[in-house]
């Protein structure tokens, strides 16, 4: 006897594929963005820089701090962490060698509504083709992706902005079958390490 969930998730997947028949409603990775808060300037901020081009060989860009906060010595203006985003052909390429980090697998809390899912790493030296140096150490990293469908652009282009329908916004159910299906995720209650 099938439960009502399989039911459910099955119906979801014919009609995602239905959808994906017109070319306007067929999701893409738009982009990866990877992250790191090192919550100074200096030494440290460069340091963090250099890790994140080493990962995307592309130019990181500094984050700055919105506000003051006296306990933690921020002001606002300063540079704080370090950011880089990457699109296209190479943002799907570096996905794949970013997921292998926890072996494919995505918590089911890691989405949100409108295609954007996200994860950390703990140490960047898990991702393939990253060597440890003495000199920088070893860095964590947040990891952020979004799917779109194509027409997106409308919402945020200078001339002749014009709002987005809800059913053109990926889903959460949505992104997770995308990821299932083009890079092999698994999606799971909890991320269990494995040594």
């Amino acid at each position: 006897m099938v439960s009502n969930s399989t039911k459910n998730e099955s119906q979801n997947i014919n009609i995602f594929e239905e959808n994906w028949k017109n070319p306007m409603k067929k999701p893409y990775l738009e982009k990866i963005v990877l992250n790191i808060g090192v919550g100074s300037g200096g030494e440290e901020l460069e340091r963090a820089a250099t890790v994140l081009e080493t990962i995307s060989g592309k130019q990181p860009k500094k984050t700055l701090s919105r506000k003051n906060i006296k306990e933690f010595n921020l002001r606002k203006g300063r540079p704080i962490g370090v950011k880089v985003t990457v699109r296209g052909k190479e943002a799907e390429e570096l996905l794949k060698r970013l997921l292998i980090v926890h072996n494919n697998r995505i918590k089911r809390t890691s989405f949100d509504d409108y295609g954007n899912f996200g994860f950390g790493i703990t140490e960047h030296i898990a991702i393939p083709r990253v060597e440890y140096d003495t000199l920088i150490g070893i860095w964590g990293l947040d990891v952020t992706g979004r799917i779109v469908r194509p027409g997106m652009r409308v919402k945020y282009r200078r001339v002749h902005k014009a709002k987005i329908p809800q059913d053109h916004y990926v889903s959460r159910e949505e992104a997770k079958y995308f990821l299932e299906k083009f890079f092999d995720v698994r999606i799971v209650e909890q991320l269990q390490e494995e040594y």
